[in-house]
């Protein structure tokens, strides 16, 4: 089951600035960026049960930074418990085959996704045009896509196409101050998502305890085992989720 692993340490020490391979990397720099997305094409996943040819449309798209752009959200403040309320629906069989999302700022992924959106995407199949020139954070931005159930991954023709769920039409659809709670709610429809953000809402003094909970919580996750992810690399997951916590808060939480 080890050979599902995707290296957290190579993501984490980059800059979360570009979906694209920057132009003045050193030859060593370069060199390491294409090993990871080698690495990463080599252990994704692809849903053959996902019936492309049904789908009419196909978008090509040239990916940028400007899927990363952000704006400023205004939302109205909510209490903790109705945060924790969001955590509370029914969660979903994961699939195990799917990596374990390693993002650091779970908001870089609600304004991919945004953005995203904004595209001709709806009801296609999209195809990726410049996958050449793209940084592994691209990469790791569409796997929590997957993860979380807004894409789908499928292959037609020789192709890799990626496919709007349903959830992710019905987000789409919406005004980006009602796309956020729609994107809460679906982190929590994960069992290990929702636990580990619980625990955080339940306790303001994040503490060694909290850290071990939120530790013990991921190393039974379906995808960590089957990652075969060491101590070490969950522990970087369990700091990530801090900062996931964190700039929840920052959102939604009242002061």
């Amino acid at each position: 089951m080890g050979d599902k692993k995707l290296s957290i340490l190579n993501t984490d020490a980059l800059e979360w600035d570009s979906l694209r391979i920057p132009e003045e990397l050193s030859t060593e720099e370069l060199a390491s960026q294409k090993e990871n997305v080698a690495e990463y094409l080599a252990k994704r996943t692809i849903d053959h049960s996902l019936d492309l040819s049904a789908i009419d449309q196909v978008v090509e798209l040239t990916i940028d930074d400007r899927l990363l752009e952000s704006e400023e959200l205004v939302l109205d403040k909510i209490t903790n418990d109705e945060l924790f309320n969001y955590f509370q629906d029914e969660t979903i069989e994961p699939n195990p085959n799917i990596l374990f999302p390693k993002i650091e700022r779970i908001n870089i992924l609600f304004w991919f996704l945004h953005n995203l959106g904004q595209q001709d995407i709806r009801e296609a199949k999209i195809l990726v045009k410049n996958r050449d020139d793209l940084s592994i954070i691209f990469y790791c931005l569409i796997e929590a896509a997957v993860f979380f159930g807004f894409l789908k991954r499928g292959e037609e023709n020789g192709n890799v196409y990626l496919v709007p769920t349903d959830v992710y039409e019905e987000f789409m659809g919406k005004t980006t101050e009602m796309q956020y709670p729609i994107f809460l709610k679906r982190l929590g429809r994960n069992e290990t998502i929702s636990e580990v953000l619980k625990i955080q809402l339940n306790d303001p003094i994040y503490d060694s305890i909290s850290r071990q909970m939120v530790h013990n919580t991921l190393v039974t996750d379906p995808n960590i085992e089957a990652e075969g992810l060491s101590n070490d690399e969950v522990t970087q997951i369990v700091n990530g989720l801090r900062y996931w916590y964190l700039g929840i808060k920052q959102v939604v939480l009242e002061n």
